[in-house]
């Protein structure tokens, strides 16, 4: 009779044995997981959710190729920038308040976001200012090069275009290419969005070269957290006002508003 060596913790059998059950939970691990990767979001908003999973991960191309997914599936490409891209941010931000990201993960992604905004040419963006737009108003929301926050100003711009407001966003862009752009773009308001009062000299250098350098310049409007803990932030920078809210920002701004009320605590 052949002796049985397959004893517990000795011999080569048990070592094959447990090799063999692990390569066999491996592999449909792997199944499992491919197939989860390549199952298509039946919803817009899995969809969103597809898309923040792909900005927290650690591959810096997979956001990228579920952007491409979405083309493919039927996404406009300006639905992408006004809808898509705002929504995800909301959602970033509502997956860090529930524990759902790391702040180190949040943070990865809405730089990510930022990326595939800043890519998007100033200059595409013309013929869209030209275009009939709801209530003929249009907005600029400002995202300065000193500021590191960009999420406040996604869901602000979010919740301008409920209100029937056609919004375009300026991410990063160089004080003449903000001037040019306010110069040209014959907006009802400009926003700017700042977290804290250390950028607050940097803010009034450049609402002053904008004001000196547009002839009609349409109310300039500082929201953020800033507003909150700095006192007089609108007399101290030169803006036409300083806002807790995009409610009050379409209020003190005469914009004509078509949605629901919006939550008074968002600001931008």
């Amino acid at each position: 009779m052949k002796q049985d060596t397959r004893q517990a913790g000795t011999g080569n059998g048990s070592y094959e044995e447990d090799d063999g059950i692990r390569f066999l939970v491996e592999s449909a691990l792997r199944s499992v997981a491919t197939h989860k990767h390549h199952e298509k979001p039946a919803s817009r908003a899995e969809w969103v959710q597809h898309l923040c999973d792909a900005l927290v991960a650690e591959s810096d191309t997979a956001y990228r190729a579920v952007i491409s997914d979405m083309v493919l599936s039927g996404f406009e490409p300006e639905d992408l920038y006004q809808s898509v891209i705002p929504d995800a941010a909301r959602h970033l931000g509502e997956m860090w308040l529930y524990d759902e990201a790391t702040f180190v993960e949040v943070t990865t992604g809405a730089s990510r976001l930022q990326s595939l905004i800043r890519e998007r040419k100033v200059g595409d963006n013309g013929p869209g200012m030209d275009r009939s737009v709801p209530l003929g108003q249009s907005i600029l929301l400002v995202i300065p090069q000193f500021e590191d926050h960009s999420l406040g100003a996604f869901v602000a711009a979010d919740q301008f275009r409920r209100h029937g407001v056609w919004v375009n966003l300026a991410i990063g862009l160089e004080t003449d290419e903000v001037v040019n752009l306010v110069a040209g773009g014959r907006f009802s308001m400009v926003g700017f969005t700042l977290s804290t009062g250390n950028a607050l000299d940097r803010m009034t250098d450049l609402v002053t070269d904008i004001r000196d350098s547009v002839k009609e310049c349409p109310p300039l409007i500082i929201g953020g957290s800033v507003v909150d803990q700095e006192s007089a932030v609108a007399d101290r920078t030169g803006a036409t006002y300083a806002v807790q809210s995009v409610r009050e920002a379409i209020e003190r701004c005469r914009l004509v508003s078509v949605a629901e009320p919006v939550s008074s605590e968002l600001t931008f």
